[in-house]
């Protein structure tokens, strides 16, 4: 509200006057005037405080939202960059990649990871060639059908005609051969269709976090009964069990993932973080278990030139074959998986896998150090 004393005491003041020659025009119009410019004075100062209320009330806002806009993104992440405005300021600022969109877990919803649209692109791929299959077979059960209906007939006719007996029998075994081949195929491809389906169940992947291992809701699955198992991809030679004389032979070598070692190799913590254990120091019992990646190689060889007498490689041992690193980035693959003990003994069977294999790589190097034949080792994670 306006002060209007001086106004009130300038009318008073008016008032008091009892002669009346000092109550002239040129009086009263000061006196108006007068009045005008208190008022003029008292409107400005009310605008003015409403003005400041007004200010007061934007800067305890502090800052608003201008923009919303799609930030940087890559294989595994989606960012939101956000504009904002000071209210009491009016300065302008951009955060970039402030935002991070969650990914998508089996347990709630988000973006979906290359990696997972690459996966349900291979799954609708395998889905299709099983349909053919299917089809395939259905299309030699109908022909088996129409070679059952040639078949009873020819019995008829063979009833009459004894002598063309064996004709018919023999093409009833190769038709039945035909049919036992198909239905093997139709076997494989199901039992193909229902191994993608089980690992499909839950999927996991790597992720390499401050040069260590990383797989999400690791130890969930950990507490949820499952056991975790590690492959490298390696040429294997297995053996048949012994006979009756003691001797086991060879089988032929093959190339492919093969289990390393046993359960007790790979270790995760709450953090979801993966180890190793170190099988070249200690009790295989109660082992040492590190995230370092040179865990899983044994010891290096130096080869040494007999004429010059200088370093001439450093070999890695990989499964049955060694790789020369000096001087070279070798990457050798590895994968981790979690599967159900189906019985407390036995050989692991990949039909017990409950997630799919979720691939790395190590990054191995040899490098001399000044010149002489001592050599420095490099392991790095890599996907």
């Amino acid at each position: 509200m306006a002060d209007i004393s001086s106004i009130t005491s300038l009318i008073t003041s008016f008032r008091s006057e009892t002669r009346e020659e000092a109550i002239t025009p040129e009086v009263l119009g000061a006196l108006l005037q007068k009045i005008a410019d208190l008022l003029g004075k008292a409107a400005l100062q009310t605008d003015v405080s409403r003005l400041d209320n007004w200010r007061s009330d934007l800067g305890r806002i502090g800052y608003v939202l201008t923009s919303l806009t799609i930030g940087s993104d890559d294989r595994n992440n989606v960012y939101f960059t956000l504009g904002k405005a000071n209210l009491s300021t009016g300065i302008n600022q951009i955060a970039n990649n402030s935002i991070l969109i969650r990914q998508a877990t089996t347990e709630r919803a988000g973006v979906m990871r290359a990696q997972q649209v690459q996966d349900l692109n291979k799954c609708k791929s395998e889905l299709s060639s099983c349909i053919a299959s299917m089809n395939k077979v259905q299309e030699a059960l109908v022909n088996f059908q129409k070679a059952t209906q040639s078949l009873s007939l020819r019995i008829s006719k063979n009833n009459i005609e004894i002598g063309n007996n064996a004709e018919s029998i023999q093409v009833l075994q190769s038709d039945l051969k035909s049919v036992a081949s198909q239905i093997k195929s139709l076997q494989t491809d199901i039992q193909k269709f229902a191994t993608m389906k089980q690992a499909t169940q839950m999927h996991i992947e790597c992720i390499i976090t401050d040069s260590t291992l990383v797989i999400q809701d690791a130890y969930r699955y950990i507490r949820q009964g499952l056991t975790p198992v590690i492959f490298r991809h390696s040429v294997r030679t297995s053996r048949k069990q012994e006979d009756e004389n003691g001797v086991r032979e060879y089988l032929p070598r093959r190339r492919g993932w093969n289990r390393f070692y046993d359960d007790r190799k790979i270790s995760v913590n709450n953090g979801d973080e993966i180890s190793f254990r170190l099988d070249k120091e200690g009790d295989p019992d109660n082992g040492k278990y590190f995230t370092k990646p040179n865990v899983l190689f044994s010891d290096c060889l130096a080869i040494i030139d007999p004429e010059t007498q200088q370093l001439l490689e450093v070999r890695i041992y990989f499964g049955k074959r060694s790789f020369n690193i000096l001087g070279i980035n070798r990457h050798f693959r590895f994968a981790i998986g979690f599967y159900k003990k189906s019985k407390d003994y036995g050989p692991f069977q990949f039909g017990e896998l409950r997630t799919n294999l979720a691939e790395f790589k190590v990054i191995a190097r040899a490098d001399r150090v000044d010149g002489s034949n001592n050599y420095k080792l490099t392991f790095n994670f890599s996907m």
